[in-house]
């Protein structure tokens, strides 16, 4: 590895019927959102973040650190710079 990837939390919020209808949301839009794979999102939740039960049935929150040239792309470079000090 020649270098480490810089990355930035987001956070995503799913919904459905249940909690796995909404699980299923909350990845497959965060993996939408970023180009990215849901087994992709998956692992990035489950080794940088987590996956938390809103307060209403049927909603959970996906967080996760993504790569921030990622987060960039969708418009959110300005915040990054801003709340976190990292260069985009």
């Amino acid at each position: 590895m020649r270098e480490l990837e810089r990355t930035a939390p987001i956070s995503v919020i799913g919904t459905g019927p249940d909690l796995n209808s909404a699980t299923d949301n909350g990845l497959e839009r965060a993996a939408r959102l970023l180009g990215m794979t849901v087994p992709e999102v998956k692992n990035r939740a489950t080794i940088t973040g987590a996956i938390e039960i809103a307060r209403h049935p049927g909603v959970v929150q996906v967080t996760f650190l993504a790569p921030v040239d990622r987060l960039a792309r969708i418009g959110l470079g300005p915040y990054i710079e801003a709340q976190y000090g990292i260069k985009v």
